[in-house]
């Protein structure tokens, strides 16, 4: 013979709205809230017991604090009870209070949850000793154990949502200090005595040398991209790479240099000591906007670029110079533009005719022409080394700033 199996749960017992009680049954509620307040002290004592022995993760708090907490939910639920009401409006209140607190101190969101379902365990035990004694009706007493069972679950849950905005604060908190101090490194404002006293907390080794890196975003999923390229290339979490807005450039703290990075453009630093990243970052700023001015990618470092910095230096100079060379260049339209760029590109193929004339796809007798009119319009003649070294330094200068940008 098979038993029935029941195809649905039974129907959970809802609280009622306690002031639509009849008067004998508010009056049992009252007697036993009565009750239940001498007992606090009971109850307070009983779950600081109950903790002591089955939640270690409640070792970080006192006895009197435990008591005091057990004690604080029993005395709202005495007090809502008393005033006819449902509890669980105040109890989320408190709840989340304590969710807060709690989870401050470390105690984890599963441990809040077992210690609430053991305190509401103890609290209904004493609930039916005392709706016993009183005579509460049997059907009062289950919808109270229903709905203290379901908002346990909502407890659990809630518990578990203030650990994860705890977590996420913290790792905001902390990207934020990690990026203050990488900001202050890179940008020598943080005094080398802090340094040397913060850098551990940061997993740095003040004695090491550490690599300054520079780098641009348009965006902040940008920067974190490039942040992820920088890491994977130097083999580590990209979460402990050490980064920061510094002025116009994303600064980088490596532990090393990256050998390639793909689709990127990164400026390398020297290896300096953490004292003395502001120098290195200095420079590797330098030779990221020299690249970008020359249409660089991958990475670059300073040592690398020859005498390309100095197309960015010196602009009164530049502009005298340009003002007695260049001007001419300046008219003429489509002429001049081919004259510049091929006299541009002929020192860029260090003066070989052939090269320049595959470059820019022309015969190598028009190569020859248009260098010729280049030292007829300008003046500067390319056989001599200052003359060479001025029309470098302009026909580039004006490749990065036309003249009327």
């Amino acid at each position: 013979m098979t038993s029935a199996i029941p195809t649905a749960w039974p129907p959970r017992r809802r609280m009622p709205d306690l002031a639509t009680l009849d008067e004998p049954t508010r009056h049992l509620v009252t007697t036993a809230v009565e009750r239940l307040r001498a007992k606090q002290d009971a109850f307070g004592a009983r779950f600081l017991a109950l903790a002591r022995a089955h939640l270690p993760g409640y070792d970080v708090l006192t006895d009197e604090e435990i008591r005091a907490s057990a004690q604080q939910f029993m005395d709202t639920l005495v007090a809502e009870l008393s005033a006819l009401r449902v509890p669980d409006g105040a109890l989320r209140g408190l709840l989340n209070t304590f969710a807060v607190e709690r989870a401050g101190r470390g105690i984890p969101p599963e441990v809040l949850a077992v210690g609430y379902q053991m305190g509401s365990r103890e609290m209904l035990a004493l609930l039916d000793e005392v709706g016993v004694d009183v005579g509460l009706p049997p059907e009062l007493l289950l919808a109270i154990h229903d709905s203290t069972w379901e908002f346990s679950n909502e407890a659990a849950s809630m518990f578990a949502r203030v650990q994860h905005d705890l977590a996420l604060e913290r790792a905001q908190f902390d990207a934020e200090r990690r990026s203050t101090f990488a900001s202050g490194v890179l940008g020598g404002t943080i005094p080398a005595e802090q340094i040397n006293r913060d850098a551990h907390l940061f997993g740095l080794d003040p004695r090491s040398l550490h690599v300054p890196l520079a780098a641009r975003a348009a965006s902040p999923v940008a920067a974190d991209a490039v942040r992820r390229a920088i890491a994977s290339a130097l083999h580590m979490p990209a979460d402990r790479l050490l980064f920061a807005e510094v002025g116009a450039s994303l600064g980088f703290i490596a532990p090393s240099s990256p050998e390639r990075i793909a689709g990127h453009l990164v400026a390398v630093g020297l290896p300096v000591a953490l004292n003395d990243l502001h120098s290195g970052f200095a420079e590797a700023v330098l030779a990221l906007e020299t690249a970008e001015c020359f249409a660089l990618t991958g990475i670059v470092r300073l040592a690398d670029l020859g005498p390309r910095p100095l197309v960015l230096s010196a602009p009164r100079t530049a502009d005298r110079l340009s003002a007695r060379h260049m001007r001419a260049l300046d008219g003429q339209g489509r002429a001049n533009h081919d004259i510049e760029q091929t006299a541009r590109v002929y020192l860029e193929c260090d003066q070989r005719v052939r090269e320049t004339a595959g470059r820019l796809a022309v015969h190598q007798n028009t190569v020859r022409y248009r260098v010729r009119r280049f030292e007829e319009l300008t003046k500067l003649d390319l056989k001599r080394t200052e003359d060479l070294v001025t029309a470098w330094w302009l026909l580039n200068r004006r490749a990065v700033n036309p003249p009327g940008s």
